[in-house]
């Protein structure tokens, strides 16, 4: 049995997709017989230590303000908090293994936890941190180049969600990294036995952010609405600083009666939002390896997705979804959405095809095992 410590400065039910992950990796690895620590950020009243599911998880102080978001202030709030308490931690567990999630700021806190014990680590790149995913952050990246490499040349191993990330990110550091995708739930992410073809909801699962392109959605139901008459309607799940602008634009749509707003819901009834819709929405600016793609997949649900790199490793365009050019015309995407309405029985094979492709490939388990690799 090894004995590991997951940084990540979010971990529901702070953060979005890394934290998902981070928490799914962390009970996949205590499932396999390890001992599992995980350093995180404290938030309201989620502080201290507790034991979450058989995970210890520790929460040191990092000014949070939001479930949805951190800046950039906050990120360096964590980054020395959790350098002050990782050696104790690292002791008091007896952790010989680090995954660090982020090169910065998670893997500054290995770094410095490897130079106190020598402890190994591990880097998993997940986007936010990979030169150009985002345009906004270029100068950032810029400026923090020498840490970054620093960080990635004294790893063990460094390892991307996706193809198209580890790509991008051996473009920007000579450093060569090792694909272990994002996961699923099978048994729980899983199709509806009772589903009733009528049901014309598109759904959104994600924090609402610039980078997730949620008003491509608005405009694309609009188009199927006015242009092809059809009734759909969408459900948006999630939350983000985006929220106000899109309920905005929604307002200047006409479709207030079409559009819900729904928050985080719990991971049943998100599960169940899953089996209830007639396909997934996710139009993405960039994506490392999206966890909502693979649920929806893995719940029979076909997915309309932005051709870009996570997505595309997914999505089997014409088979378990539809792939598209950021730059489509929303007319162009509801026009196949409507003709995939017509033919339910194609969209029954589709459902298939979705569950089929993830179901086999895309466990945790299997992702599990993958990060003990990287230490072997």
């Amino acid at each position: 049995m090894a004995a590991y410590l997951l940084i990540n400065y979010e971990y529901p039910p702070l953060g979005g997709g890394a934290a998902t992950a981070s928490k799914n990796l962390a009970l996949a690895l205590k499932r396999r017989g390890n001992r599992v620590v995980v350093l995180t950020s404290a938030y309201e009243r989620l502080r201290g230590i507790s034991d979450e599911e058989g995970v210890i998880v520790v929460r040191v102080s990092a000014l949070r303000r939001s479930v949805h978001r951190s800046s950039l202030l906050q990120m360096a709030a964590y980054l020395l908090s959790a350098c002050r308490h990782v050696v104790q931690a690292a002791q008091h567990y007896e952790v010989d293994r680090v995954i660090a999630f982020f090169s910065i700021p998670g893997g500054v806190v290995a770094r410095w936890l490897q130079l106190c014990r020598s402890t190994p680590y591990l880097v998993s790149v997940r986007g936010g941190d990979v030169p150009g995913t985002e345009p906004k952050l270029s100068g950032f990246y810029r400026l923090l180049t020498g840490l970054r490499r620093h960080i990635l040349r004294h790893a063990s191993e460094i390892v991307a969600p996706s193809i198209g990330l580890k790509q991008l990110s051996e473009a920007a550091d000579p450093v060569s990294v090792r694909v272990i995708p994002n996961g699923v739930d099978p048994t729980f992410f899983r199709p509806s036995d009772n589903r009733q073809p009528g049901q014309w909801v598109l759904l959104f699962v994600g924090r609402l952010h610039w980078q997730k392109n949620v008003a491509a959605l608005v405009f694309v139901l609009e188009e199927i609405r006015t242009r092809f008459g059809v009734q759909a309607v969408a459900r948006i799940v999630g939350d983000g600083p985006e929220r106000s602008n899109l309920e905005k634009l929604v307002k200047e749509k006409g479709l207030e009666n079409a559009v819900s707003f729904e928050g985080w819901l719990s991971r049943s009834e998100t599960a169940a939002a899953y089996r209830q819709a007639f396909l997934l929405v996710n139009l993405s600016h960039y994506e490392g390896m999206p966890n909502v793609v693979l649920e929806a997949l893995a719940s029979g649900l076909p997915v309309v997705g932005s051709n870009i790199p996570g997505n595309a490793e997914l999505i089997e365009d014409g088979s378990t979804g539809f792939l598209f050019k950021l730059e489509e015309h929303p007319a162009k995407i509801a026009e196949r959405i409507v003709i995939l309405s017509t033919d339910p029985g194609r969209r029954k094979a589709m459902g298939i095809s979705a569950r089929e492709s993830v179901a086999a490939k895309y466990t945790w388990e299997q992702v599990g095992a993958m990060y003990e690799e990287g230490f072997d």
